[in-house]
């Protein structure tokens, strides 16, 4: 038997006679890496030849860059403190979308809710809001938003106006007797200038929001009021360069919305007499019957208006609509922790009030309502357009009918708000 030595010997003179391995066989091979020899160059695609675009030889090919090597060892830190703290800071910047602004206006303590007029939970049958919402939805239908003495002379003023605004305008229920106006019906030739005016700006990317309130908007409000029975009482200002005041009036966990007009009720005795010992709210050296200090501080709102260009969207205005609303009524209600209200007053309902929406040539009325519990924001009435002098004419009679319930409805609610202690 051979022994264990002299079998080794012979297996390693069989290893030297063996054929060397193939190496190129190899290389070519799935299996096969070699870390020093270079990538060989990528097959030129077919649809790069066809479009024409150069290919690329192996001398021209971009070198790879060395894979990062991975650290086994390394450890993965879920966020820091810190992180979140400046995710709140952001959130507290304005930084959270409009969306879930709105959402978070639904979690306050006293949300602010959105809904529509005919939801349950909105509590629509309150009689001011029906009454409300019926008397605007009659004139946005266009019954009774024309007054004018001679049929003559008012079918001459719009003998110039396209075909179907006349055929609209000289319906018998535009003139309708039973609808009793709060307002004088403007000259068609300034509501023809105004919807001029809007047409030429809705035009390629529609124009920016400053030229829709300056051309369009506010020459309408400024109409609307001059026009209006009460024109002598009530002021239009605009409030787009302010800032809510003192920020704690609005939600600290959102930013300080605001909107761009608002209606006042130009002061009578009481309300002047009244604001001569209406303190500064707190960390304010600045006295205001409304939420803001910078703009009309001795002038009580009462309508407020918000107008963007057609290209943002409601769910911007949203938000902006909240935090505003909910803002101003907080400071009226602390009229009443103020020592002001007769007590009679502050168990009664806060009355319905109104919000306009205007979106480039498109009018919109909400109706808001205020308890204990929550604001409720009601949307939304399409009230008009500026897009023909008809429709323009409905957004004119609406605002005078809302001119009206300011002077009507809302004045005497904020008399008695201010008017003292009962006895």
């Amino acid at each position: 038997m051979p022994s264990t030595l002299s079998l080794i010997h012979s297996w390693l003179d069989d290893v030297s006679k063996s054929t060397p391995t193939n190496t190129t066989v190899l290389k070519c091979s799935s299996g096969y890496d070699d870390s020093i020899a270079p990538r060989p160059t990528k097959r030129p695609r077919s649809a790069d030849m066809d479009s024409g675009v150069g290919v690329s030889h192996e001398h021209e090919t971009t070198p790879r860059p060395a894979k990062r090597c991975r650290n086994d060892d390394s450890f993965h830190f879920s966020p820091s403190r810190s992180e979140s703290t400046a995710s709140v800071a952001s959130h507290r910047s304005g930084k959270l979308s409009p969306v879930k602004q709105i959402e978070a206006l639904k979690d306050l303590e006293r949300p602010v809710i959105f809904c529509d007029f005919n939801s349950v939970d909105a509590d629509s049958e309150r009689s001011d809001v029906a009454a409300m919402r019926t008397a605007v939805q009659i004139l946005a239908d266009g019954v009774g938003i024309l007054e004018h003495a001679n049929e003559d002379i008012f079918n001459a003023s719009i003998a110039e106006l396209p075909d179907l605004d006349r055929m609209r305008l000289q319906r018998p229920w535009a003139k309708d007797a039973c609808e009793a106006l709060s307002g004088s019906t403007p000259a068609i030739c300034d509501i023809a200038k105004i919807v001029n005016d809007a047409c030429a700006l809705n035009t390629s990317a529609g124009g920016a929001e400053d030229e829709w309130n300056s051309d369009v908007q506010k020459p309408l409000l400024k109409l609307a009021l001059a026009t209006s029975q009460h024109a002598k009482v009530l002021s239009l200002h605009s409030v787009q360069s302010a800032c809510i005041d003192p920020p704690a009036l609005s939600n600290n966990n959102l930013p300080g919305r605001i909107i761009d007009y608002v209606v006042c009720l130009r002061p009578d005795p009481t309300i002047s007499n009244a604001y001569q010992t209406l303190r500064p709210l707190a960390a304010n050296t600045n006295k205001s019957w409304n939420h803001i200090t910078n703009t009309a501080r001795d002038l009580p709102f009462a309508i407020h208006i918000e107008t963007k260009s057609p290209m943002k969207s409601w769910t911007d205005g949203k938000p902006q609509i909240g935090i505003w609303i909910d803002a101003w009524l907080r400071r009226c209600e602390l009229l009443w922790k103020d020592g002001r209200a007769p007590t009679a007053v502050m168990t009664k309902d806060w009355p319905a009030i109104p919000v306009l929406i205007s979106q480039g040539h498109e009018w919109h009325m909400l109706v808001v309502t205020k308890t204990s519990e929550r604001v409720t924001i009601r949307e939304q009435i399409m009230i008009g357009s500026t897009r023909n002098v008809c429709d323009a004419l409905k957004v004119v009679a609406v605002l005078h009918w809302l001119l009206n319930w300011a002077e009507t409805a809302w004045r005497p609610w904020f008399l008695e708000l201010i008017a003292g202690e009962e006895g």
